[in-house]
């Protein structure tokens, strides 16, 4: 997949639990979302999960959806389907790249 000139890559990590297999494979839990510059929009993301069939699901959740306006939506919508001991580092992993879209884009 090729990107748009109007498209920037922001990385939001968060610590999970120590009983997780990305902790001790990682130790940290990172999102990597390609993000509309103008939109916030999402249009490619990946993250280190270990089964892919999770990653494949945290995708089908955010492509589409923007960010910093549709993280309220998204924290319920993982809140409400996604059971996962990643739940709560996704949620901080996404609200980090959401401040690291918005450092990104204040100044333009």
């Amino acid at each position: 997949m090729a990107y748009d000139k109007d498209t920037i890559l922001v990385v939001g990590g968060a610590k999970p639990s120590r009983d997780d297999a990305i902790y001790i494979t990682h130790g940290e839990f990172y999102i990597s979302l390609v993000l509309e510059r103008d939109t916030g929009r999402i249009v490619d993301m990946g993250c280190n999960t270990i089964v892919g069939v999770t990653a494949k699901f945290i995708e089908e959740m955010l492509i589409g959806r923007r960010l910093p306006e549709d993280l309220p939506a998204l924290e319920a919508e993982i809140r409400s389907r996604y059971f996962a001991l990643t739940q709560k580092p996704l949620i901080a992993a996404l609200k980090d790249a959401a401040n690291r879209f918005r450092a990104a884009t204040e100044n333009r």
